[in-house]
């Protein structure tokens, strides 16, 4: 009777571990690390292919069950550590995972993560060696130890190896949501593209590049797009991070061609590297640019800091008597000599601004103080050092 309920209880044991095993691996393949998987198939294939990640996740997933089944038919393991037989296959899992992007977009594999997995392999048979001795020292448990140790033992190996699959795979957060912001993007679901990570941290210059297309693609039902409201409240890094696709810095698209944010502006630049003022504006004087090449131009002018450039080109887009996008606004209180209109409440906002500027306070609480009150506007952009 004794052994029909041990028997029973590692059945149940191993058939509950199996399914966490299930649903973890595909978690982790379809939710956490289906970016990661896509951009490194867009690079391995020389940019021909996609990635799905649904078909992808189940493909996986069932290749990782082979590798645990086969594991479970080499090595046998005491009752009370039956879920280590997973380790081989998430342990490789995670190290598939391991990947990073250089700055030409070529995807490899983390040397240190690969050494690893090599000595999991190599030391996995000893281990289990080692756990069979004990277990047979250890034979002699009474009957409720027998039936209710092992659950909290596997349960606890399963959770141990979750979080070291997690942490051996790709945890980089900014390229994280960069890949989530460049995937809804193509799906076309730009206000889930913008809601996508941490405005005020995770952001570098292809980042950018995806939000402000997503913003330029938005409409929260204002006339033309979002870019003059929304671009500076997200934190935008670099000295002149470009808008739109360029060569000569890190790679603009991980997953797809970067093809609808020129279709988004009407053309695709003649001149490789010229700078995206000089061709945007051209287009525009000959007439061949959509809307959106406008925002894009004047917000080019914005994050160089080039204000009399911005000053000269706006009023070719927008009356001098209406009221202009919120970042523009604040751009021209800089300015301080324009016929704009500019609203009243945006210059007296500003002169707060300004106010706390001059205050004497310890350098760090200052910075805090102005990141608190005025991040999100194109004054704490163009003053920050």
């Amino acid at each position: 009777m004794l052994m029909n309920k041990k028997n029973d209880s590692t059945a149940i044991i191993q058939m509950v571990c199996a399914i966490l095993f299930l649903f973890i691996i595909f978690h982790y393949l379809y939710s956490f690390q289906g970016d990661i998987l896509g951009m490194m198939q867009y690079s391995w294939s020389d940019h021909q292919t996609r990635y799905n990640r649904l078909i992808g996740g189940v493909i996986i997933t069932l290749v990782t069950c082979i590798v645990a089944w086969l594991t479970a038919m080499v090595v046998k393991l005491p009752q009370r550590v039956k879920a280590l037989v997973y380790l081989p296959a998430m342990f490789m899992l995670g190290t598939l995972t391991a990947v990073d992007i250089d700055a030409a977009g070529h995807v490899s594999t983390s040397a240190t993560a690969l050494v690893l997995m090599a000595l999991v392999f190599i030391f996995f048979p000893l281990l289990c060696r080692k756990l069979n001795s004990i277990a047979v020292l250890h034979s002699s448990l009474r009957d409720g130890s027998t039936l209710v140790t092992p659950w909290w033992t596997n349960l606890l190996c399963v959770v141990l190896m979750t979080v070291m699959m997690y942490s051996v795979g790709n945890t980089d957060r900014t390229l994280h949501t960069r890949l989530a912001v460049e995937r809804l993007c193509h799906e076309g679901k730009y206000q889930e593209a913008l809601a996508t990570g941490i405005a005020k941290h995770d952001n570098d210059m292809s980042l950018t590049m995806w939000r402000a297309y997503a913003l330029a693609m938005s409409s929260d039902g204002r006339d033309g797009n979002q870019l003059g409201y929304y671009l500076f409240n997200y934190n935008i890094l670099g000295k002149t991070p470009s808008l739109l696709p360029c060569q000569g810095r890190e790679p603009s698209a991980a997953l797809r061609d970067p093809y609808p944010v020129w279709q988004c502006i009407g053309f695709v630049p003649r001149i490789i590297n010229e700078a995206p003022e000089r061709y945007i504006a051209r287009e525009e004087r000959r007439h061949t640019a959509r809307r959106p090449a406008a925002d894009f131009l004047l917000c080019t002018y914005l994050i160089k800091k080039d204000l009399k450039a911005f000053a000269e080109t706006l009023p070719q887009y927008y009356d001098s008597k209406a009221p202009l996008p919120k970042h523009y606004a604040e751009a021209l209180c800089i300015c301080q000599d324009t016929n704009m209109t500019i609203d009243d409440a945006v210059r007296a906002d500003y002169h707060d601004f300004l106010s706390l500027l001059r205050v004497r306070k310890p350098l760090l609480q200052k910075q805090a103080d102005i990141r608190d009150n005025y991040f999100g506007t194109y004054w704490y952009y163009y003053y920050r050092k």
